[in-house]
C-alpha cells in the first residue's frame, strides 16, 4: 500500500476458481483492490478502458485465444508501464524469461505461489516500481540541471560578448550628438537651433532609456534562463531602469 491508499491489482487468469480464491486472499489478507479479467482480451479492454489505471497486473500467461505473452505484447506496443508478475507452470523458464525481455518485472510458478507469497511478490515489485520511478526522476532532474548550466554558459558568453559592442554603440552616439551636434547648432538661426536642440534632447532622452531597457532585459533573460528568477534581484533591475531613465530624462530636460 502507498500512502494509506491500497494498491489496485488486475488479475488476469481463465481458471474463474483459482481467480476467485487468489482474489478474496489478497482483498481480505493484503488488503489490495482486485479486479479479474477471464482472458486476456478481458484484460487489455480494462488496461485500455481503466480512467485510473492498475498499480499491478498479475498475468497468468497460460490462456486460449489471448495469452499472456500476447497481453505483456500489447502493453510494451502501447507504451503501458504498469508492473507485471507473470504467472508460469512448471518448466516454462523460457516463457519466463520471453516475459522479462517484454517488461515484466517477476514471475511466479503458479503451483507453487499461496497468497501470503504472491502478496509479497507484489509489495516488492511494486517497491521496485516506485524506486524506478524515482530515480528515473532524479536522473531527469540532473540531466535538466546540466543541461540548463550548459545552457546559461552560452546565454553568458552571449551576453558579455554583447554588452561591449552595446556599450561601445551607445556612447559613440552619444559622443556624436554633443560633439557634432553642438556644430551643427552654432551654423544656424536661432528658430532652427532650438528645434535642432530639442530634437537632439529628444534623441538623447530615448538613447538613455533604451539603453537602460536592453540592459534590463539582458539582466532579466539571463536570470530566467538560469532559473533564478529571485524577486529581490527582479526587483533591482526594475528599480535601476527606472533610475537610468530619470537621469537621461533629466540630463536631457538640462541642456
Amino acid at each position: 500500500m502507498t500512502d494509506n491508499v491500497p494498491l489496485s491489482v488486475l488479475l488476469v487468469d481463465d481458471e474463474e476458481s483459482y481467480a476467485t480464491v487468489v482474489a478474496l486472499g489478497l482483498r481480505e489478507e493484503a488488503g489490495y483492490m482486485v479486479t479479474v479479467a477471464s482472458d486476456g482480451r478481458e484484460a487489455i479492454e480494462y488496461l485500455r478502458s481503466s480512467k485510473q489505471g492498475f498499480d499491478m497486473v498479475v498475468l497468468d500467461y497460460k490462456m486460449p485465444v489471448v495469452n499472456g505473452l500476447d497481453v505483456l505484447r500489447w502493453m510494451h506496443e502501447e507504451r503501458n508501464e504498469t508492473p507485471v508478475i507473470m504467472l508460469t507452470a512448471a518448466g516454462s523458464e523460457t516463457i519466463a524469461v520471453e516475459a522479462m525481455k517484454l517488461g515484466a518485472y517477476d514471475y511466479c510458478r503458479k503451483e507453487d505461489t499461496d497468497i501470503n507469497r504472491l502478496s509479497n511478490v507484489i509489495k516488492a515489485t511494486h517497491e521496485r516500481r516506485m524506486f524506478r520511478i524515482a530515480r528515473a526522476a532524479e536522473e531527469e532532474r540532473a540531466r535538466e540541471i546540466l543541461l540548463n548550466n550548459e545552457a546559461t554558459d552560452k546565454v553568458r558568453d552571449v551576453i558579455n560578448a554583447i554588452t561591449p559592442t552595446l556599450n561601445s554603440a551607445f556612447a559613440s552616439i552619444s559622443a556624436d550628438i554633443e560633439t557634432k551636434g553642438d556644430r551643427l547648432l552654432e551654423r544656424l538661426q536661432a528658430d532652427d537651433r532650438r528645434e535642432l536642440r530639442a530634437m537632439l534632447n529628444t534623441i538623447q532622452n530615448q538613447l538613455g532609456r533604451l539603453e537602460a531597457g536592453i540592459r534590463g532585459l539582458l539582466a532579466i533573460y539571463q536570470l530566467t534562463y538560469a532559473r533564478y528568477p529571485e524577486a529581490k534581484e527582479i526587483e533591482r533591475i526594475r528599480t535601476e531602469f527606472e533610475e537610468r531613465t530619470k537621469e537621461s530624462t533629466a540630463a536631457s530636460s538640462c541642456r
